[in-house]
């Protein structure tokens, strides 16, 4: 997934429903693909406000996410930067450091953008969210500001590039074995019936 994905945004309510249900049975990990990153990294522009618009109003149409008024303000803030690796690096710290947060809080970022307009540039934005969870905001923010972080997060990358070319993509993953579930957009019964045809299989494997 990218945070400042909105087709990972549009899948958000999907993602945290499965984490609710499965978290007791399945190790969840996220791995930000950085898709703003780097060289892509770029300012808000017209241009940029009218790209995110056409592809926005076909994602609530197709998953029924809602984009927020102050979201669509936002994106017309043109001094805004667009960067991946702030977010990522966020996302990367609570799921070393309170990785049983790590969905709940990916979602959170998610919706900080899309839903309440906020910038996730901001390190105010994160320490709302690590208020709202129960997560240590002067321990986080030492670590999210760490070498190591930074260095986590640009291998954190790397990684995805070996795991997916489109984001979202979601995978279930057993003894190095690959499975594709989601690659854009499926309906929450479809993938559930998926995972749980996966788990019956790998319990029948080891009996």
């Amino acid at each position: 997934m990218d945070p400042l994905c909105g087709w990972c945004y549009g899948n958000s309510k999907h993602t945290l429903a499965l984490f609710e249900a499965y978290n007791d049975r399945l190790d969840f990990v996220i791995i930000p693909g950085g898709m703003w990153a780097g060289p892509n990294v770029r300012m808000q522009s017209p241009q940029m406000a009218g790209y995110f618009l056409k592809h926005d109003e076909r994602i609530a149409q197709l998953t029924g996410t809602e984009f927020g008024e102050a979201y669509f303000q936002f994106i017309h803030q043109h001094e805004v930067k667009l960067d991946s690796e702030t977010p990522s690096r966020a996302i990367v710290t609570v799921q070393k450091f309170w990785n049983d947060r790590n969905i709940p809080f990916m979602v959170a970022v998610q919706q900080a953008r899309y839903r309440d307009g906020k910038d996730l540039n901001m390190e105010n934005t994160y320490l709302e969210i690590c208020a709202e969870l129960g997560i240590d905001s002067a321990e986080f923010i030492i670590h999210f500001n760490s070498e190591e972080m930074k260095a986590s997060t640009q291998a954190t990358f790397a990684t995805a590039i070996q795991y997916a070319s489109s984001y979202p993509t979601l995978l279930f993953e057993e003894q190095g074995q690959l499975t594709l579930l989601e690659q854009g957009y499926s309906s929450l019964t479809e993938i559930t019936k998926h995972i749980d045809r996966l788990i019956d299989e790998t319990q029948t494997n080891l009996i």
